[in-house]
């Protein structure tokens, strides 16, 4: 069963975990999910737009997800699904004829690793017959210059001039285009430069205008189709994604980073209203709207709010003065609309599914077995390839009388309320953590460590006080033992969980409690490896920005080690802010590398050289000399290179890593701010390990003076959680509605200090080891790509690591993952 320390341990906090409740799903973030419509039918991951056929047979679905990109073909009347076309890449576009005889599908960018033999990014065209799309018979429209960069996203027709107008919002950070294709030629005759990552485009009622959303600028670009020329560039909210226009010109925007949709008088091109969709005025970014559906003839507008899983309806019969009427519950992260059988029933795509099962029903899987077909690599149980989205119906017959008890269901699964804005959830015990915004704490510095990609069970599955499976353990007590003597000494987190489910959005989520729709729908195809992208584009920003940037508004001193920074340089001190992190500049450690080839522990020295000059001017009057109050710290070793030859083996990595984090510590306990010091670490996201109660579990440390000794605590608790602890021990207020909604780690935190240092455990195994070429999975790692974050393809390295420690004739366990569709909700058993 593993090490143990032999000291009893206090059980507080026994928390729910994720999974089936009364009436409902509780996710593993938090917040629940009791959705109004019926799931008929799941699809491959991240569905970003459905599309009705004209004649109302079909519903086309896009989805250009992680796990393959292409269209589902959905028969509307048996609500199956008939069709499903396999694409080298696809955007959110979907576009029918006039005539409604073909089907204008976008190609994203298809120059991503899986798509090498085709780096011709298209606009797809489908004919329409039968109620069937005509795969053998499809057309491209494309580019003939700079393919590789090209990334189409959305598309018109305007049959009266024989153009189509498809968006390319480019690869990289530069303005898009809006290009005019001849549709007999299909050779593109016009370009027309828009904003920075340009999103939907919208034609008006007489074909004279375009209206195309620029999702990084905050922008709506009006182009003129006479003259082929920018008219007016319209200011909005940011984000602006979605976009719908009624039949008296009203064009709405769904700003998603702003909790709004905004109204343009498209005849004027005037802001005339601003739509709030949330269900309070004052809540902070995180109801993400992301997908409209109108219904011009009963004046209705539906709004998809991604982040409260949730619709809301809106009554735009007034044109300057619209009317949340009230919210419909949906699944996990609605992102596409559709009205059918003339606004009687809605459709809703939830890109991240509607309810839950265990464990994977198909067995292991071996993504380096010879032969693996992507069939097979579907049935995984990461957090990617689990997060399939659905297809739900909502009959809309009886709206009036359902809609206050669907608004009451959305009130009840939604946590945040506006009074914690400025007061948190309450304690069930004494704590130093304060529950009020700005109330003094004896916590003056907060060093917040950031490791790379494990779950619980990866790492702590082997401490026999709390639920953990040691069968599941990679790197137990042998490997870890710094972080096993903290997690044994302070508190166990045996129920916590990322809020990210890769690199990308979990950075994002560590830093700023929140990742954008932008973020969402940007990393499914480049880390499923279909497209190629920018990551350094506004879009990807909170509005709210970064905790450091909270930190500093107060006034606080802050630092980064490692943490948004990159290379700026080839000399000694190279490292500075990354884009999206203006606040940072000068506040970086310029020496302090945050990839391979340094490893944790020249990383740790960097920082413990800082410390002893912060330690050296203790008493300095110069608050820039002491130990900042916030300091960020990368420790992204434990991420590992697999089993390359010549790098370091797993084992070696991670215990490298525990060293580096053990001497911090130890380093911080013996100085003399450590009586005013916590010290939290978590993983950015859980990876592809496995862990028997949920892909997203994993661990975390909470060590400080007031830390409580030798107790688990089981308490719900998220990545946002995390953040919502440090904010108020720092006085700041929260960033998003999930940080404000978390619950404050307050068990993690007695009213006693106890100021006995830590004395840092030297590495039991080599941290020096190479590997071989004779390892198992060499040739594997050595064709990785390990240039960054996650570029390496997660289910592989996983078990790369996993039968290098293991044996190569070892299975590995599959992660069990608790939000898999499907079964209508009033199916679930309702126990808790």
């Amino acid at each position: 069963m593993g090490h143990g320390d032999g000291r009893a341990r206090t059980a507080i906090g026994d928390g729910p975990k994720p999974g089936a409740i009364s009436g409902g799903m509780l996710l593993p973030n938090g917040w629940k999910i009791s959705p109004a419509g019926t799931a008929f039918v799941e699809l491959s991951d991240m569905v970003s737009n459905l599309s009705l056929s004209p004649d109302g047979k079909i519903m086309v679905a896009s989805h250009p997800g992680w796990l393959k990109e292409g269209i589902d073909v959905i028969d509307t009347k048996t609500q199956e699904k008939i069709q499903s076309i396999t694409l080298p890449a696809v955007g959110q576009g979907l576009h029918w004829s006039a005539d409604g005889k073909r089907l204008y599908v976008a190609g994203g960018n298809a120059t991503g690793p899986k798509n090498r033999r085709n780096h011709q990014a298209s606009i797809y065209v489908f004919d329409y017959r039968g109620g069937r799309l005509d795969a053998d018979r499809m057309m491209h429209f494309a580019r003939d210059d700079d393919p590789a960069r090209t990334w189409w996203s959305d598309m018109v027709e305007d049959a009266s001039s024989h153009r189509l107008y498809a968006v390319d919002r480019t690869t990289g950070h530069e303005p898009g285009s809006v290009y005019a294709f001849d549709l007999a030629t299909r050779k593109p005759v016009a370009r027309v430069g828009v904003g920075i990552t340009p999103y939907q485009i919208v034609s008006s009622r007489d074909g004279r205008r375009l209206f195309v959303s620029n999702w990084s600028d905050g922008t709506v670009s009006v182009i003129d189709t006479r003259t082929s020329s920018v008219l007016q560039t319209l200011r909005v909210g940011a984000n602006p994604n979605a976009m719908v226009m009624s039949s008296d010109d009203r064009l709405f925007v769904a700003c998603s980073n702003d909790n709004s949709v905004f109204v343009i008088d498209g005849r004027t091109l005037k802001v005339m209203d601003r739509i709030l969709t949330t269900q309070t005025p004052q809540a902070p970014e995180g109801a993400t709207p992301d997908a409209l559906a109108i219904d011009g003839e009963r004046h209705l507008l539906y709004i998809a709010n991604a982040g409260n899983n949730a619709i809301a309806v809106v009554d735009i019969a007034r044109p300057d003065n619209s009317a949340v009427l009230g919210f419909i519950p949906t699944g996990w992260y609605p992102s596409a609309l559709a009205l059918g059988d003339n606004g009687r029933v809605l459709y809703i795509a939830d890109a991240k599914g509607e309810r839950g099962r265990g464990p994977n029903p198909y067995g292991s899987f071996s993504p380096l077995r010879d032969g693996a077909r992507m069939d097979e690599l579907e049935k995984q149980t990461s957090t990617m390839a689990l997060q399939l989205s659905t297809i739900a119906s909502l009959s809309l017959t009886d709206l009036k009388r359902r809609l206050p008890a669907w608004t009451r269901q959305v009130v009840e699964n939604t946590p945040y309320r506006d009074s914690l804005l400025s007061e948190a959830r309450p304690p069930r015990e004494p704590s130093i953590l304060p529950q009020r915004v700005g109330a003094p704490s004896p916590i003056q510095h907060v060093i917040y460590i950031i490791k790379e990609n494990h779950s619980y069970d990866n790492l702590f599955g082997d401490l026999r006080q709390a639920d953990g499976d040691p069968s599941l353990t990679l790197f137990g007590w042998d490997v870890t033992p710094n972080q096993h003597r903290l997690a044994s000494t302070y508190m166990i987190f045996d129920n916590l969980y990322c809020d990210g489910e890769v690199s990308v959005d979990g950075h994002s989520w560590s830093d700023s409690a929140y990742a954008t729709d932008f973020n969402e729908k940007q990393w499914p195809p480049l880390y499923g490896g279909y497209s190629v992208g920018d990551y350094n584009v506004k879009a990807m920003v909170p509005s709210a920005g970064h905790i450091w940037d909270l930190a500093r508004k107060k006034g606080l001193t802050y630092r980064s080690y490692g943490e948004f920074a990159t290379r700026v340089s080839t000399g000694p001190t190279v490292m500075e802010a990354a884009p999206g992190a203006e606040n940072l500049k000068g506040h970086v450690a310029r020496d302090y590398f945050n990839w391979f080839p340094d490893r944790d522990t020249d990383r740790a020295r960097i920082f413990i050289r800082d410390l002893h000059v912060y330690d050296r001017n203790y008493r300095s009057p110069d608050p820039e000399q002491r130990l900042p109050n916030f300091v960020i710290m990368s420790m992204p070793e434990d991420h590992t290179m697999g089993t390359r030859p010549g790098a370091n083996t797993p084992i070696a990595m991670v215990a490298n890593s525990d060293y580096a984090i053990g001497q911090v510590v130890d380093a911080v306990s013996h100085s003399p701010y450590w009586p005013q010091t916590a010290i939290f670490i978590i993983e950015d996201d859980p990876g592809g390990g496995p862990d028997h109660i949920d892909a997203r579990r994993t661990m975390g440390l909470v060590i400080s003076p007031y830390t409580r000794r030798s107790r688990v605590d089981s308490t719900l608790y998220t990545t946002s959680s995390m953040i919502r602890s440090m904010e108020l021990l720092l006085g700041l207020p929260p960033m998003s509605q999930y940080d404000a909604a978390a619950m404050p780690m307050y068990a993690a935190f007695g009213v006693d200090s106890d100021p006995t240092p830590f004395t840092v455990i030297a590495p039991r195994v080599d941290v020096n080891a190479i590997n071989t070429a004779h390892a198992y999975g060499a040739g594997q790692s050595l064709r990785m790509d390990f240039s960054g974050l996650d570029k390496a393809p997660m289910h592989a390295l996983s078990e790369v690591i996993w039968k290098d420690i293991r044996g190569m004739d070892s299975v590995m366990p599959l992660p069990a993952h608790r939000f898999r569709p499907i079964v209508d909700i009033a199916d679930i058993d309702g126990d808790d």
